[in-house]
């Protein structure tokens, strides 16, 4: 159990780290934002410590996301081919309308030219 509570821990951390990034800010930017010791939440983005309720949502508002976007928890990839594989999976379930919707969608993103 103590194996699987550490890799929450840690997959939660680089969702933290990711999102940081994406705004570009460093651990104390984002810990002045969140009222959050950088310290900790380097600890945190480590997977060394485990966030209060509390923490995590003064992270979310300081990252200015809804707080369930932090427990995307999946492994971010940037493989192609492992990503290529996430979206067949994703296709291979979808029914015949959604599959359809999402197709025009793709389109409408990426015309073919």
């Amino acid at each position: 159990m103590e194996n699987k509570d550490q890799k929450i821990k840690e997959l939660l951390g680089n969702r933290i780290r990711t999102l940081r990034n994406l705004k570009k800010w460093s651990q104390q930017g984002l810990g002045e934002r969140a009222d959050v010791n950088y310290k900790f939440l380097g600890e945190i983005e480590r997977g060394q410590q485990n966030p209060s309720f509390h923490v995590l949502v003064k992270i979310a508002d300081a990252l200015e996301i809804e707080l369930p976007e932090l427990f995307r928890l999946e492994q971010e990839t940037t493989n192609r081919k492992e990503i290529i594989e996430k979206l067949n999976e994703i296709i291979e379930a979808l029914n015949d309308e959604d599959l359809r919707q999402e197709f025009l969608m793709l389109k409408i993103l990426y015309p073919i030219r």
